[in-house]
């Protein structure tokens, strides 16, 4: 038997008496020109606030200063800044960035549920969730670094290169969403940072064993949750009949009656994905689209720099 949060996943295009229009999924997408225009803007914005996804490594740039670890050689101790250091007994070991390019991939929920939104005012997750890709791919390209896509007609492959971002976005927004509900992992590079960008709004064993299947591999994974303001609370008063954009049917009456219970179910779903995630030290961030990107890009672009 389905869960709530599964019975309502993508919530529904709803029809009663005081449901408005914009609640059925909108027929126009963002065309490309937009969505690169924006997707670079925040990028930019992105690589500014975070001074780049930078790493420790074995690079000839300086990098930072950090306390000396116990069983480090003493010959990686900086004698000379450990000498002006105002903590006493600390000694400073001279980082050096990474010069390696590293790859990130980008898995964007192909499923049917992503073309909702509850407001003509707002993008549908969909739109949302590839403005999100595209921007974190830019700002990985303007890095230095390799990205790629998990979904569309080019998914595994990972390109280099500022004019790659068009690319990219052309093959997004021929994703289908016949192709298969998990990401294809089975190719991945080691040290590649893996973002799984979704509203995960799923039974609570398929984020188990999609997350078990990533952890299975070498790469770091992040997960970007997105969902529209009406998911995470009813905010509806009368019968509505929900029909699921992936199928399904339900009618219920009085549903204001349930708006205490239906929040509450959601955020324990949401505790539950972030607890899920941490046990297998992923990285979890929820958006509304009824929020701008840059934020919660920022943060996710800022733990895929920290490395793990």
């Amino acid at each position: 038997m389905k869960s709530p949060i599964e019975t309502l996943r993508g919530l529904f295009s709803s029809q009663n008496r005081h449901s408005p229009a914009s609640l059925t999924a909108p027929a126009e997408r963002l065309a490309l020109p937009a969505l690169l225009l924006q997707s670079e803007k925040i990028a930019a914005s992105l690589q500014a606030g975070a001074h780049g996804r930078r790493r420790s490594g074995s690079g000839e740039d300086f990098w930072q200063f950090r306390p000396y670890h116990s069983g480090e050689p003493a010959t990686a101790i900086d004698w000379r800044q450990s000498a002006r250091s105002p903590i006493e007994n600390t000694f400073w070991v001279r980082e050096r960035e990474r010069e390696n390019a590293q790859s990130l991939l980008v898995w964007c929920d192909p499923s049917a549920s992503m073309d909702w939104r509850s407001s003509n005012q707002l993008p549908t997750k969909r739109d949302r969730a590839q403005l999100c890709t595209l921007a974190l791919a830019g700002a990985a390209l303007r890095g230095g670094e390799r990205a790629g896509l998990l979904t569309g007609p080019e998914a595994g492959r990972v390109f280099g290169g500022a004019q790659v971002l068009s690319r990219l976005g052309e093959a997004l927004l021929h994703s289908s969403t016949d192709e298969p509900e998990l990401p294809p992992l089975n190719a991945l590079s080691p040290q590649t940072d893996l973002v799984l960008i979704s509203d995960f709004l799923w039974e609570e064993d398929r984020i188990e064993a999609v997350l078990k299947h990533c952890a299975s591999r070498p790469v770091r994974v992040h997960l970007l949750c997105i969902l529209d303001p009406g998911e995470r609370s009813l905010n509806q008063t009368g019968r509505i009949r929900f029909s699921g954009l992936e199928g399904g049917v339900l009618t219920l009456p009085a549903v204001e009656s349930l708006n205490s219970a239906y929040e509450h179910a959601v955020s324990a779903h949401l505790d539950a994905l972030k607890a899920s995630a941490a046990n297998l030290h992923a990285d979890c961030i929820v958006h509304e689209t009824s929020q701008d990107p840059p934020p919660a890009l920022l943060a996710l672009h800022l733990a895929m720099g920290s490395g793990r």
